[in-house]
């Protein structure tokens, strides 16, 4: 039964490498739900899962020539989802990090705690003067972290409808901040912060 379900497995790969769509389709019907519970294990992040998945499953795709080498399909599928998870919080991490670096670099050190403050004070009562719709749009992309796709599925909107309302959130607060600040060094530092601080 085992040399059966191997068998099958093979020739599945061999027509998805061969550009067989429906082949594929059903690769991803059978191996979508494995990938994703594998995903969902090692991050707990229902979003990222999905995201990485997708991900796999059309690198996956673009290199389907490379299929029919493979004898183990399933450990192999689990082990590109771990490697791409971790890349992806690799990549995530030295952005925090090299963002933190940037910031350091920036603001001089005796005077960053108390600038730092102030600006983030600022930026709350600008947020707070945000529509509804704006508000969740900023919150959900600029601090959780969230993708258009991700966020217009969260607020069941289009990824257009999301786009303009982030783009009027952004609007909306660099011009309250900016009526607020002394003019020079401020006001560039403010528009780095809101670029890509959030």
């Amino acid at each position: 039964m085992a040399a059966q379900s191997s068998y099958q497995e093979k020739d599945l790969l061999a027509r998805v490498a061969e550009g067989d769509h429906q082949a594929f389709a059903s690769l991803l019907e059978q191996y979508h739900t494995i990938a994703y519970r594998a995903a969902v294990r090692l991050t707990d992040d229902a979003w990222l899962a999905e995201d990485v998945v997708q991900e796999v499953f059309l690198k996956l795709w673009l290199k389907r020539a490379t299929l029919p080498d493979i004898t183990h399909f399933r450990a192999w599928l689990v082990t590109l989802i771990t490697n791409a998870l971790y890349d992806q919080l690799r990549r995530k991490s030295a952005e925090k990090d090299h963002l933190a670096g940037w910031l350091q670099e920036l603001l001089p050190a005796a005077t960053q705690p108390q600038e730092e403050s102030g600006y983030e004070e600022l930026l709350r009562d600008a947020t707070a003067r945000l529509s509804p719709k704006q508000l969740q749009a900023f919150t959900l992309i600029k601090k959780e972290g969230y993708s258009r796709e991700e966020t217009a599925r969260l607020m069941s909107v289009s990824p257009e409808t999301v786009k303009s309302h982030l783009e009027q959130a952004m609007r909306s607060i660099r011009a309250y901040c900016i009526a607020r600040l002394d003019p020079g060094a401020s006001v560039v530092l403010l528009s780095v912060l809101l670029k890509n601080y959030f």
